[in-house]
């Protein structure tokens, strides 16, 4: 479990993998096939909360859920406090933020429903076209009447408490189902956070650098390293490594990377991808790191 500051509003890192987590299904890769056999070498699908411990209960909000959830929320635990009236039940966040419909950002929601955590009114924020989606699809229908689907519109700011606020920008990435994807600008009493877990390129983003040279920290897509990671595959749409530090390493913004593939070198601290990305001065996102707000 995660102890946070009181009186204090604060992004945590609760995963930093890409939708599959590590170790991925079916992979016997030497990294994968470590955290199957030391559960210690796993890591959670990317994911953030924030956390804002002024007032009693503390307001719990994540971004994304992932096939990770229960462990993450279990890292709330101190936070969450107990369920006012189910024994040995946790209390449900305030709500969730989707990013995108895939299902590392998805698919931790059938742990909501009745057959487990069985929320009551959960508000779950999200692109109208998405809750959309949710509510045509039957095999949700159990679920999403639990829940209160709240449509984000985007470039609106959103109160969440005093001096917490929340802004759902666009940005390109493969849309099977045309519900788009967001990230999310955060802005705290005193600092402003992106997330941004999931983007096709930058180039296609013609607002890239004028956003991230606006917030204090920018978490932000590091999927791969290199193409060679693919083994012989098309090339997957997300900006490599390399690419986005050439772009924005220079800023004054603390640049993290997240949603890392199991592939990645960067994962490795051994490794020369590794120590170039320390040498510029990025950082590499870990479970429980802290941003205060």
């Amino acid at each position: 479990m995660l102890s946070l500051p009181p009186n204090q509003v604060t992004a945590v890192i609760l995963g930093i993998m890409q939708d599959g987590g590590l170790p991925h299904i079916g992979c016997r890769c030497p990294r994968c096939a470590a955290a199957y056999e030391d559960p210690r070498r796993a890591e959670y699908a990317a994911c953030l909360a924030l956390v804002d411990t002024r007032p009693t209960p503390p307001l719990v909000y994540l971004i994304d859920a992932t096939p990770d959830v229960k462990f993450q929320l279990d890292l709330l635990a101190d936070v969450l406090g107990a369920h006012p009236q189910r024994p040995y039940r946790l209390r449900q966040p305030d709500g969730i933020f989707l990013t995108h419909g895939h299902m590392g950002h998805t698919a931790g929601l059938a742990q909501l429903g009745p057959e487990a955590m069985a929320v009551e009114g959960l508000r779950i924020f999200a692109a109208s076209d998405l809750n959309n989606l949710l509510l045509a699809t039957p095999l949700w229908s159990p679920l999403v009447e639990r829940l209160q689907l709240t449509p984000l519109i985007p470039g609106q700011v959103l109160d969440l408490a005093e001096g917490l606020q929340i802004t759902a920008v666009p940005v390109p990435h493969r849309d099977e189902w045309g519900v788009g994807t967001a990230a999310f600008v955060i802005q705290g009493p005193n600092r402003r956070l992106l997330y941004l877990p999931d983007i096709d390129n930058w180039d296609d983003w013609p607002n890239a650098a004028k956003i991230l040279a606006s917030v204090d920290v920018a978490l932000v897509d590091a999927s791969f390293y290199s193409p060679d990671e693919l083994g012989g595959r098309l090339p997957v749409a997300h900006p490599l490594v390399p690419d986005t530090i050439e772009r924005f390493a220079h800023l004054p913004t603390q640049l993290v990377l997240t949603h890392i593939n199991h592939t990645n070198p960067i994962l490795d601290e051994d490794s020369a991808a590794w120590t170039a990305v320390h040498a510029s001065g990025v950082q590499i996102a870990h479970t429980g790191q802290q941003f205060f707000l």
